[in-house]
């Protein structure tokens, strides 16, 4: 089972205010939503509790969260709306939760316990004291060693090809090979990427699996296509990330849609849902299936959702093929 699919559940659930995957200090990395309002609360409770926290209520003036162990690393917070009952938010929590554990959850990208312990040897007097014991010659020392690294930037030039890659809905987004480097807390890649785009950026590459496509990123954070694109983009300039778009190889035209198709039987689907999912043939686009019965292409959307990934699945094709 994927992560995608089990934060669905999550994601349009109308009583869900915002969630997040957070590890057990207390730093979210991959959320919806979450107000960081909430974020003192949460890391409060995770103090008291430590690692004997399983299922725990906060109430915050957003709302009720629930906290859930998920796996020694990794705990989910959700937010519920203020009028829902403790009770259905605490059952929609774990078996959201018990369906995650069925999932191989990345690790929580290193650094917070690093951090830790080099902390207090910054504290210790007698370092203090050696740094300011320090003679003229440690100094020309290390102005020597700045001079290379000056001639480095000659290698700027292998850089601007990674520049023109036109990046599109349809590319799928690899890996690149200072991705790990970007996702280690306070590593420069890592703060320059929370410098520029937030928590967004982290969230990108987190849940980057080197199947989905950049419109599949977008649709799975809720962010708008055009801001993940160039978030990608400026990746991609770093080394952190690099895509395949096999739709460029051909021609520059080809526009790529997405067809539903129903597999499932009619009969056991709810009835007002059945007029639009019986048009999911494979060649059709959602959009004219909504205009053929005269509904909102939400109204449509929403007939299809609670069966993606079971019994309706989406099939990209190029937009002139079908004539």
């Amino acid at each position: 089972m994927k992560l995608e699919r089990v934060l669905t559940k999550l994601k349009f659930d109308e009583s869900v205010n915002g969630y997040a995957l957070i590890t057990s200090d207390g730093h979210p990395f991959l959320s919806f939503s979450l107000p960081d309002e909430v974020l003192p609360q949460i890391k409060g409770t995770l103090r008291i509790h430590g690692s004997d926290l399983r299922l725990v209520n906060i109430m915050t003036g957003e709302g009720t969260v629930i906290l859930a162990r998920v796996d020694p690393r990794w705990i989910l917070a959700v937010l519920f709306e203020p009028d829902f009952q403790l009770g259905g938010a605490l059952s929609r929590t774990k078996a959201v939760v018990d369906l995650l554990q069925q999932v191989d959850l990345p690790p929580p990208p290193a650094g917070i316990a690093e951090e830790e312990e080099v902390i207090p040897l910054v504290e210790e007097e007698p370092l203090a004291e050696m740094e300011s014991a320090m003679t003229n010659e440690s100094v020309m020392e290390e102005t020597t060693t700045i001079e290379p690294i000056e001639t480095m930037p000659a290698e700027t030039p292998d850089e601007p090809p990674k520049v023109p890659v036109d990046v599109r809905y349809g590319c799928v987004v690899h890996r690149g090979e200072n991705y790990k480097d970007s996702v280690t807390l306070d590593t420069k890649l890592n703060v320059a990427i929370k410098k520029e785009f937030a928590n967004v950026g982290i969230d990108i590459l987190l849940v980057v699996d080197e199947k989905m496509t950049v419109y599949r990123l977008a649709e799975h954070l809720a962010r708008a296509v055009d801001k993940v694109i160039s978030i990608v983009k400026w990746c991609i300039s770093q080394d952190i990330l690099w895509v395949e778009c096999p739709e460029e190889q051909e021609t520059a035209q080809k526009e790529i849609i997405e067809l539903p198709l129903f597999e499932g039987k009619i009969d056991k689907v709810k009835k007002k849902h059945r007029p639009v999912l019986e048009l999911c043939d494979g060649r059709t686009t959602l959009q004219e299936i909504a205009t053929e019965l005269g509904i909102p292409y939400f109204e449509a959307l929403q007939s299809v959702v609670p069966y993606r990934g079971k019994t309706v699945k989406f099939i990209r094709t190029d937009k002139l093929s079908r004539f």
